[in-house]
């Protein structure tokens, strides 16, 4: 049953991600991949508050946890995507675009991350 459950998840966070990014970048107007950074710190932020939920007993229960976190949070966020942009913007000789992305990337999605743990109340 866990594997019905986070391939669900897993389904209606792909469609979730495609959808998002999509919605970003058409209203964005720039070729900055800002939909991916987008769906990865939202996706932060989810998760942890998912999980600071989960270890804190919130009635959520496993499959639902397996769901949400492994499954729809899994396929929603995109380490692979993030990376092919990366060289993408590298290759076309935006190096400083290239380092912008991946710092924000990383710093927004750790502080998103910490947000999502003290929203769930388990900081």
């Amino acid at each position: 049953m866990d594997y019905i459950l986070i391939g669900f998840g897993g389904m209606l966070g792909a469609l979730a991600r495609y959808a998002v990014i999509r919605f970003v970048a058409e209203r964005s107007g720039t070729t900055f991949p800002i939909g991916t950074i987008f769906v990865n710190i939202t996706g932060a932020f989810l998760l942890g508050m998912f999980i600071g939920f989960i270890t804190h007993g919130s009635g959520l229960g496993k499959g639902l946890g397996l769901a949400l976190t492994t499954g729809f949070l899994g396929a929603y966020t995109t380490f692979s995507t993030f990376s092919y942009e990366t060289v993408q913007l590298i290759q076309d000789g935006e190096m400083p675009r290239a380092i912008g992305y991946v710092f924000s990337s990383i710093i927004f999605g750790l502080m998103a991350g910490w947000l999502g743990i003290l929203v769930s109340g388990s900081l």
